[in-house]
């Protein structure tokens, strides 16, 4: 018994010790985050109107055309206007574009567009603000085959455009002189309307009050086969017509421009490959020059007003001045040789017919002159 007692005890005391050895386990806690909770932000909602697919196409292609290869740093295409904006190494700007006329100018059965491309720098007088309308053309649904510019603002535009728009088919604007351009303290206003007709975009006023307007052909060349583009387009500052050609046959390619409303102002720009001993020939240059002077009067709608150009030349020695003592003419040709590592001689051939001496200055082209200036205007 007393054995049994005894094994019984030790064999208690063993048991206690055991469990008095084990480690002793925790209860785990719960993480807690000592984090504020924060409401989750949305995303600002833009504002703007939803195009339908097919004018989203449309100014979705107007833009990449735009944008080219320049890099920009978002753009935004959800909702009307559709805007990019470009980092441009510090100096940023952002560019809008708007859908705000849609209508079968030309009664081809297909919608044309007129835009409204707003671009917005850091300053007002920075070269990346400004704005314009732009009427496309359309030769299908998304692909344009007319592109024609109003300019509303530049920084050193002639006018600006205080208010515009559209009246059935025809855009109405108030313009004023741009302040940076004309430094009087009177700036003058005119109220203009755009139409597009007989396949070019028109201010109304030029097809009533200008001479050049009743121009029997819209050319500048003769039908000939040679020439390989003409372009007829409005000017962005005097809103007068313009017609843009290409003349190439071989390494010949002459560049054509006309313009004006009463006065007629041409253009021919060219460049010829000649011996390096002949870049400063003054009378090589004086040959060439008649002989392109020849070639343009037999090719084009303009022999009489040329023919004035050859016969003072002929008689004269060809400066870069300006001629102005032809009466009812200013001309000159241009010869520049502009990279003296290359062998050839640009050749500018500039023609002012002048019927009428009232309109020699932008507003006075753009609001259709007749007249002296008032005495009062001289005098400012």
């Amino acid at each position: 018994m007393n054995i049994q007692k005894s094994r019984l005890i030790l064999f208690s005391a063993v048991l206690l010790i055991m469990f008095s050895c084990k480690e002793e386990k925790k209860p785990k806690k719960l993480k807690t985050s000592h984090k504020k909770e924060v409401a989750a932000v949305e995303p600002e909602e833009i504002e703007g109107r939803i195009l339908n697919e097919t004018q989203s196409n449309f100014l979705k292609q107007v833009m990449l055309e735009d944008i080219g290869k320049d890099k920009y740093d978002n753009l935004q295409t959800e909702k009307a206007p559709y805007d990019v904006h470009f980092s441009n190494d510090g100096d940023p700007y952002s560019v809008s574009y708007d859908i705000i006329k849609e209508q079968d100018f030309n009664n081809d059965g297909i919608i044309d567009y007129v835009l409204n491309v707003d671009s917005t720098g850091m300053l007002g007088g920075n070269a990346n603000t400004n704005q314009c309308y732009v009427y496309y053309i359309m030769k299908d649904a998304i692909n344009y085959k007319e592109k024609h510019t109003i300019l509303g603002y530049a920084p050193f535009s002639y006018n600006i455009i205080d208010e515009a728009e559209f009246a059935g088919d025809k855009f109405k604007v108030k313009i004023t002189q741009n302040f940076r351009t004309y430094s009087n303290d009177n700036l003058k206003t005119a109220s203009l309307s755009f139409v597009y007709k007989n396949g070019n975009l028109y201010e109304e006023s030029y097809l009533s009050d200008c001479k050049l307007a009743k121009l029997e052909s819209k050319t500048i060349f003769d039908d000939i086969p040679e020439v390989t583009k003409r372009v007829r387009d409005i000017d962005w500052h005097n809103y007068c017509e313009t017609i843009g050609e290409v003349y190439k046959k071989n390494d010949t390619l002459i560049l054509a421009d006309l313009g004006g409303c009463d006065n007629l102002s041409l253009t021919f720009d060219t460049e010829y490959k000649v011996d390096r001993n002949k870049l400063k020939d003054i009378q090589f240059r004086k040959n060439t020059a008649l002989k392109l002077l020849t070639f343009l009067a037999a090719n084009t709608q303009f022999v009489e007003e040329i023919n004035v150009m050859i016969k003072y030349y002929q008689e004269n020695p060809i400066t870069d001045k300006f001629i102005e003592s032809v009466e009812g003419y200013g001309f000159r040709v241009l010869i520049q040789n502009n990279d003296p590592k290359k062998n050839i001689l640009r050749f500018l051939v500039q023609l002012d017919k002048i019927d009428n001496p009232y309109q020699k200055e932008n507003w006075e082209i753009a609001t259709r002159n007749k007249t002296a200036p008032k005495e009062e205007e001289i005098d400012d």
